[in-house]
């Protein structure tokens, strides 16, 4: 493994498999707009950026916004945590995983659509962003861990795939949310862990029926 910066950004090398993972600049906050490249070139060979390492943005409280590119698989941990001033950011298509607290205190961060790529959405990813208001998680999603959107005060507007199979305890606690629209049917919901959400929601589920989650 290689640890090198090019172009003002962190990275670490992997040279059997000609990838790259984008982590923590020690000492320095990324700050403005970046735009993450989805190829590097580091003593003319080139690697693909398939990962952002874990906090690898965290504290970064100048940043606003970010240009994923289509090559990333991994959002880990903490990536984003306390980015207070990001206000814009497209998930690509190739993102399967995001990790714990991903984005936790993102304060600023208003709207996210979760692609139908991504599978597990984990602990506390979302928690804590203030001015979150409308989520979209697209069909493919399976599992919403614990505290996932937790004490994202604002958020109001919540539609769930068919495919989601898990529901972590506290995932929509102390949020603004009344009403989840859920694309599969009660029995489907009901199976789910879908215990404690700090208020009572109503589900509507695709064939129109309704349950509560409290």
């Amino acid at each position: 493994m290689i640890e090198t910066i090019i172009n003002d950004i962190n990275y670490r090398l992997d040279e059997d498999n000609l990838t790259a993972e984008v982590i923590r600049r020690k000492g320095v906050e990324y700050e403005g707009n970046i735009i993450i490249p989805e190829t590097t070139v580091f003593n003319d060979v080139t690697y693909r950026v398939t990962s952002i390492g874990e906090h690898a943005f965290t504290n970064c409280s100048s940043l606003t916004s970010i240009v994923i590119p289509d090559s990333v698989t991994k959002i880990e941990a903490g990536t984003f945590k306390f980015c207070r001033r990001l206000t814009s950011i497209v998930i690509p298509d190739s993102v399967t995983i995001i990790g714990r607290y991903a984005f936790e205190n993102c304060t600023s961060l208003t709207s996210i659509v979760i692609p139908n790529t991504v599978t597990h959405i984990g602990e506390g990813a979302f928690s804590d962003c203030a001015k979150l208001e409308r989520v979209i998680v697209r069909e493919g999603v399976t599992d919403i861990a614990i505290k996932a959107f937790y004490h994202s005060s604002a958020l109001v507007d919540m539609s769930l795939p068919a495919s989601l199979t898990s529901i972590g305890e506290d995932a929509f606690a102390y949020t603004a949310i009344k009403k989840i629209t859920f694309g599969g049917s009660i029995r489907e919901w009901k199976q789910m862990n879908t215990k404690k959400s700090g208020s009572e929601i109503t589900v509507v589920c695709a064939n129109g029926s309704t349950s509560s989650y409290r």
